[in-house]
C-alpha cells in the first residue's frame, strides 16, 4: 500500500489518475492543439489585415509565445497537477486571482471545443453548402445540429479513459502535422512555379506591407494568430496522467510552439503565393474563401491535394475538439479542488480514472456556447481575447514562486533569466491584449466582470479573504487599465484615437511591467501552496508510475489478444 511520505495518507484509496502518457503523447497533445482550425483560416485572415506582411505577424506571435510559455514550462515541472492552468494561479495568487483566471479558463475551454466543431462545419461548407451559409457567415440549423453531434462523439471517446484518449490523440495528431506540412511545401513550390512570388512585393497591391506596421500587430490579435498558438497548455492539463510529466510537459510546451512557428509561417507564405493575382484587384483586405487552402489548391490544378485538405479540414479541428473535450473537465476538476464551491460530484473520478461528471458538465456548457456564436472568426476573437488573462499570469506567477517556493525542485528551470523574463512576459501580454483594440477589449471585459460577480457571490455571507484580495488586485487593475487605454489608443474602431501608435503599445507594456512588481510584492504563501510543499493533496504520484505502466502494458496485450 503506497503512502504519502509526509502525511502517511494512503494515496491509493479511492479513484485516482493513471500515469500512462509518454513524452510523445504529451508532445502530440500540445502540438495537436496548436494545429487545429488556426491553420485552416489564420493565413487568410492574417493576409486580410496585413497583406504579405502577415508573415511577420506569425513570426512575432511565435516568438512572444515562446517567451510566455517558458515560465509555464518551469511551473509545469514544479506542479504536475490535473488542470494545472487552473491550479497554478490558486497556488500563486489565492482566491481572487485564481477565480478570475479559472472563470475565463473554463469559459474559453468550453468555447474552444465549439470553435473547432464550428470550423469543421464551415470548412465542409465549401462542398456542403447546407451546413454553412456564406450570406450570413454562420452555421445553418443543420450545421449547428452536426456541431452538437461532433461534441457528443468527443465526449463519448473521452469517457473510455485516458488510455484510449491518449492513444487516439497521439495517432490523430501525428496525421495532423504531416498533412499541413506536406501541403505547405507543395503549395509553395506550385505557387512560385506559377509566378505567385510576385504577390509578395507587387506594387499594384501595395507591396510587402500595404497597410503599414500597425495592422501587422492587429493581425496577431484579431486575425486568429494568437488563437492558433494558444493550445500547448493542454499538456499541462493532463500532467498528472503522464509517466514523467516533470520532464515531458516542459518539452511539449516549448517544442509545440517552435514547430507551430515554422509551420504557420510556411503556410502563410504558401497562401500568399497561391492566391491568383486577379483575386487581388481590390487589395488583400477583400479576399475571401470558405475553405481557403483547399479551394486554392484546386484552383492551381492540384485537385487531389484539395481533396486531402478538405478531409483534413475535418480532421485537424476534430483533433483539437477531442483534446478540448478531454481537458475541459480536468479544468473543472481543478477549479473544484481550488475550493470555489462547485458541487463535489464534479471532482469524482470514474473507475477508468476519468472525471466523468465534469466531462458531461463540460459537454452541456459547450452546447450552450455554440448558439450565440455560430461563426469561427467572431468566436475566435472573443475566446483568444479572454484567454490573454492567463498569459498575464505567466510572468507574475514565476516571480511569486521564486519568492515563496524556492525550495520546490525545478526539473526544468528558467535559471537566472527569471529576473527579466517575468516582467517581460507581463509587458508583452498587456501589449497583446491592447492589439485587440476597442470595442473587442470592452466585450472581453464584460466576461471578466461576470467572473468578478461570481467571486463576490461565492463569498456572500462570509468574510472576504483580505490577503487574497490584496494579492490578486493587480489582475483586474491591469486588465481594466488596458481596456481604458484601448479607448484612447490607435487599435480598433469607434474609439478616441488620442494616443498614437507606438506610444499606446509602449504604455501597455509599461503597465504590464508595473503589474508584475505589484503582484510579486503583494503576494504571500497561500495555504494551498503550503499543502503542496507538505506533499498533500497531489494528483501525481511518481511511486505508482511503474504500477500503472505494467497495468497499461497488460491491458494493451489483452486487447491485442482479443
Amino acid at each position: 500500500m503506497a503512502q504519502d511520505a509526509q502525511s502517511g495518507r494512503d494515496i491509493t484509496e479511492g479513484r485516482r489518475y493513471r500515469h500512462v502518457m509518454t513524452r510523445y503523447d504529451m508532445f502530440m497533445m500540445a502540438l495537436g492543439t496548436v494545429i487545429g482550425s488556426g491553420w485552416l483560416f489564420g493565413a487568410m485572415f492574417g493576409a486580410q489585415f496585413a497583406g504579405p506582411a502577415a508573415i511577420l505577424s506569425w513570426i512575432i506571435a511565435g516568438i512572444l509565445f515562446l517567451l510566455i510559455e517558458w515560465p509555464f514550462a518551469e511551473m509545469a515541472a514544479m506542479f504536475p497537477e490535473s488542470g494545472a492552468p487552473a491550479r497554478i494561479p490558486q497556488l500563486a495568487f489565492g482566491s481572487l486571482g485564481s477565480s478570475m483566471n479559472s472563470w475565463l479558463y473554463l469559459m474559453t475551454g468550453g468555447l474552444g471545443v465549439a470553435i473547432e466543431c464550428l470550423a469543421i462545419i464551415q470548412y465542409a461548407g465549401g462542398y456542403l453548402p447546407a451546413l454553412f451559409s456564406t450570406k450570413t457567415d454562420s452555421a445553418t440549423t443543420l450545421g449547428l445540429f452536426c456541431t452538437a453531434l461532433l461534441m457528443l462523439l468527443f465526449t463519448i471517446l473521452n469517457i473510455y479513459g485516458i488510455r484510449l484518449f491518449a492513444r487516439t490523440v497521439t495517432y490523430w495528431s501525428t496525421v495532423k502535422w504531416i498533412i499541413p506540412t506536406g501541403a505547405m511545401i507543395l503549395l509553395i513550390i506550385a505557387g512560385l512555379t506559377h509566378g505567385g512570388g510576385a504577390n509578395l512585393t507587387s506594387a499594384s497591391t501595395g507591396g510587402f506591407m500595404p497597410y503599414g506596421f500597425e495592422p501587422v500587430l492587429t493581425a496577431v490579435a484579431v486575425g486568429g494568430i494568437i488563437y492558433a498558438y494558444s493550445g500547448p497548455r493542454s499538456a499541462m492539463s493532463v500532467a498528472a496522467e503522464g509517466r514523467n510529466p516533470k520532464r515531458d510537459v516542459p518539452f511539449a510546451l516549448l517544442a509545440s510552439v517552435g514547430f507551430g512557428l515554422v509551420l504557420y509561417t510556411g503556410l502563410q507564405i504558401a497562401f500568399l503565393v497561391v492566391v491568383p493575382h486577379s483575386a487581388l484587384a481590390h487589395g488583400w483586405s477583400h479576399i475571401s474563401y470558405t475553405s481557403p487552402l483547399a479551394q486554392l489548391a484546386i484552383g492551381i490544378g492540384i485537385g487531389w491535394l484539395g481533396v486531402i485538405l478538405y478531409i483534413d479540414g475535418g480532421l485537424s479541428p476534430a483533433g483539437v475538439g477531442l483534446i478540448g473535450t478531454g481537458t475541459s473537465p480536468r479544468a473543472i476538476y481543478a477549479v473544484e479542488k481550488n475550493g470555489f464551491g462547485l458541487p463535489a460530484w464534479l471532482k469524482k473520478l470514474s473507475r477508468r480514472g476519468v472525471p466523468l461528471n465534469a466531462l458531461w458538465a463540460s459537454f452541456v456548457f459547450g452546447l450552450i456556447c455554440i448558439l450565440p456564436f455560430p461563426s469561427w472568426h467572431a468566436l475566435v476573437v472573443v475566446v483568444s481575447g479572454a484567454g490573454i488573462l492567463s498569459y498575464m499570469t505567466s510572468g507574475s506567477a514565476l516571480g511569486i514562486f521564486r519568492r515563496h517556493a524556492s525550495e520546490i525542485p525545478r526539473p526544468f528551470s528558467t535559471g537566472r533569466h527569471a529576473r527579466w523574463l517575468g516582467p517581460l512576459t507581463m509587458g508583452l501580454s498587456a501589449m497583446m491584449f491592447l492589439w485587440y483594440g476597442w470595442p473587442t477589449t470592452m466585450q472581453v471585459a464584460i466576461f471578466f466582470l461576470v467572473g468578478l460577480a461570481l467571486y463576490v457571490v461565492a463569498f456572500v455571507g462570509l468574510k472576504l479573504p483580505r490577503r487574497d484580495i490584496r494579492a490578486g488586485l493587480w489582475m483586474p487593475a491591469l486588465f481594466f487599465g488596458v481596456v481604458v487605454l484601448s479607448w484612447f489608443g490607435s487599435f480598433g474602431t469607434g474609439n478616441a484615437h488620442v494616443l498614437a501608435f507606438p506610444w499606446d503599445t509602449i504604455v501597455a507594456g509599461l503597465m504590464g511591467v508595473g503589474a508584475y512588481y505589484w503582484a510579486v510584492s503583494s503576494s504571500y504563501e497561500t495555504d494551498q501552496l503550503k499543502e503542496v510543499k507538505a506533499g498533500k493533496n497531489l494528483d501525481f504520484h511518481p511511486e505508482l508510475v511503474e504500477q500503472d505502466i505494467r497495468s497499461h502494458i497488460a491491458h494493451r496485450e489483452s486487447s491485442a489478444g482479443e
